[in-house]
């Protein structure tokens, strides 16, 4: 085990592939609401979540998610030809890979993109699951917009365990989030895809770590139960006594009352809560015309 910033980080799992490959183009225009483009400097990531929603999008096996990541080796060297000639706008790092997922530590993509990015001036909004962020933050406070976050679905470590079981423990998470929050950051939280309350966690509970941690704004969404995801939970879960509450993940009814409380007690601490539709950075050339819609549609 690797010992960095206090966080253990686990080596490669058994048969894990790191393939390198040279790209065309770096950044990806209006990829969700309330962004304008996307950059994602890997594709695939060793966190392996079982719900992401990543292996619908790249139409692969959800048994091979998390096996092998593809580095790009020159994404920021064509991010640096495309901030010159596209229109400024809000990037965000990533939407479909962790962008400190342990690779970074050695080809540090990432890094070398957010530099092109800050010396161009562009807003950017930064999220992973991976302490290793806290790497950057002498280049986060030189951005004149920015916010940094954390994927941080529950608080109960041992529902993450199973269900995020390559990454990052929920405290190193939270630790990460002080740190970004100390040095002046704007920070958020990414409370998705939003799990059932388990091992007695209250919403009041949960939004006093959150509000202790720093955080500033939360977003929300439901589980996308596309691509075979109920049934990569209910094999993960098999034997488990978190199964009865995290089986439940999926279930609007019980989802969607939690995250109202939630939501009602973040407020009350001066946290910005949001669901995922409306969550964005004020400055943003693109025109946020779409309606806020209803928790859990899809």
């Amino acid at each position: 085990m690797e010992e960095l910033l206090g966080v253990h980080v686990p080596p490669p799992r058994e048969l894990f592939e790191i393939r390198e490959v040279h790209v065309s183009s770096a950044l990806r225009r209006d990829p969700l609401p309330g962004i304008d483009y996307s950059f994602n400097p890997y594709i695939g990531c060793y966190h392996g979540c079982t719900f992401c929603y990543v292996p619908r999008l790249l139409q692969i096996d959800r048994n091979t998610w998390g096996a092998s990541v593809v580095v790009k080796r020159n994404a920021a060297t064509v991010l640096a030809k495309e901030v010159r000639r596209l229109p400024r706008g809000l990037v965000a790092i990533s939407t479909a890979t962790d962008p400190y997922q342990f690779v970074e530590g050695k080809y540090r993509i990432t890094r070398h993109a957010l530099e092109v990015l800050q010396r161009a001036q562009w807003p950017v909004s930064v999220l992973s699951r991976a302490p290793l962020m806290i790497r950057d933050i002498d280049l986060f406070t030189q951005f004149r917009e920015i916010e940094v976050g954390m994927s941080v679905p529950t608080l109960d470590d041992r529902a993450r365990a199973l269900l995020e079981p390559w990454a990052p423990p929920i405290d190193s998470r939270l630790r990460c989030l002080r740190a970004l929050a100390d040095a002046g950051l704007t920070t958020f939280v990414g409370f998705a895809p939003a799990y059932p309350p388990t091992d007695g966690w209250s919403p009041n509970e949960i939004a006093e770590v959150f509000a202790e941690a720093g955080v500033k704004k939360m977003f929300t969404r439901a589980l996308d139960p596309r691509w075979g995801v109920p049934e990569a939970i209910a094999k993960r879960l098999e034997g488990s006594d978190l199964a009865p509450d995290l089986l439940r993940l999926g279930d609007l009814d019980t989802i969607a009352p939690f995250v109202s409380r939630l939501a009602e007690a973040c407020r009350a601490r001066g946290i910005d809560f949001r669901n995922a539709f409306e969550f964005r950075m004020a400055d943003s050339n693109q025109s946020f015309g779409s309606p806020a819609k209803a928790l859990g549609s899809r």
